[in-house]
């Protein structure tokens, strides 16, 4: 029996030409967002229609897939607008590979090196107990991200990395980041919350700009999943979701917003929304490094803080 092959970028330059190669000596399932099947010569593979940087989307891709391929193209994104730098990117990407392979109980992943972040996204695939295989063949890629593309849907997808503080969980982030937004004057928003639907609004708490709800979709992985407000555009085929992803082995924790379809005009959504929303992020990852200084002063250690 052929054993079940997973290629993630299976549009791209490594997937046409691996995609050939492979095909003849397992069944070959590609992963992609956007599948393009016309682009690729190979003929006998199953094409599986999944977001790479979303986790749900590679487990159940990963499904009785024996070995798992992972390649990352920086300039390939798949969101019209990404704010976010390719390291970011291939975190997240790498993070889904290695969680859903262990829930899967993939045999072995694949790693094509090739990239300046090598070393890190090894360890990041390995990192839930799959073992990774290095090939030899490298494959040179861009380390600057591509922030606008054309893609079907007008989205937005943003990543920031930030410090988790100490003692803190992943949890105790999410709580604070909500509680920064109300009480942090410069946000301009207000924010409370009900079990687990969190409110944002600016003056009247009837008039919400945003309602998300939030889900633990697996242990260090914290989907807030965007339910209502006025910057919500009501008939759009997918809703966007801010994920709170604490790195296993690592105290850093990944902010990403994906899936989301501003209801503004484009450009006014460009120029005005998305840098605000930059501003408040990186205010709150400048906080957590704050809160994590001052938890490891608590801790009794001599450090000065740097920015």
């Amino acid at each position: 029996m052929k054993p079940k092959v997973l290629l993630a970028g299976g549009t791209g330059y490594i997937g046409k030409h691996l995609s050939s190669v492979i095909e003849n000596d397992a069944d070959l399932y590609v992963l992609s967002k956007y599948p393009k099947p016309e682009h690729v010569n190979a003929t006998e593979m199953t094409w599986l229609q999944s977001d790479i940087f979303n986790y749900q989307d590679v487990v159940e891709a990963m499904k009785e897939i024996d070995i798992a391929i992972f390649y990352l193209d920086p300039t390939k994104n798949s969101a019209k607008l990404t704010q976010a730098t390719a390291r970011d990117l291939n975190l997240i990407a790498a993070d889904n590979f290695g969680r859903a392979a262990a829930v899967n109980h993939v045999k072995k992943l694949v790693y094509i090196p090739g990239s300046r972040n090598d070393n890190q996204t090894m360890e990041r695939l390995g990192a839930y107990g799959v073992p990774v295989e290095r090939t030899k063949l490298e494959i040179k890629r861009p380390h600057i991200n591509v922030e606008l593309q054309v893609s079907k849907y007008d989205d937005v997808r943003t990543a920031m990395k930030m410090v988790l503080p100490k003692k803190w969980t992943l949890n105790q982030v999410v709580e604070y980041f909500f509680s920064w937004l109300d009480k942090t004057k410069g946000t301009i928003v207000k924010t409370y919350h009900r079990d687990d639907h969190y409110y944002i609004y600016l003056k009247s708490k009837s008039k919400p700009l945003a309602i998300f709800k939030k889900v633990l979709t697996e242990e260090n992985l914290i989907t807030l999943y965007l339910v209502g407000g006025k910057l919500v555009k009501s008939n759009a085929k997918k809703q966007g979701k801010l994920e709170f992803r604490l790195l296993k082995n690592n105290a850093i924790v990944i902010v990403h917003l994906y899936d989301y379809i501003p209801k503004m005009f484009w450009p006014v959504y460009y120029f005005v929304q998305a840098p605000l929303q930059g501003i408040m992020m990186r205010g709150f990852e400048v906080d957590c490094r704050i809160k994590h200084f001052q938890g490891r002063i608590q801790s009794g250690e001599k450090i000065k803080y740097t920015k």
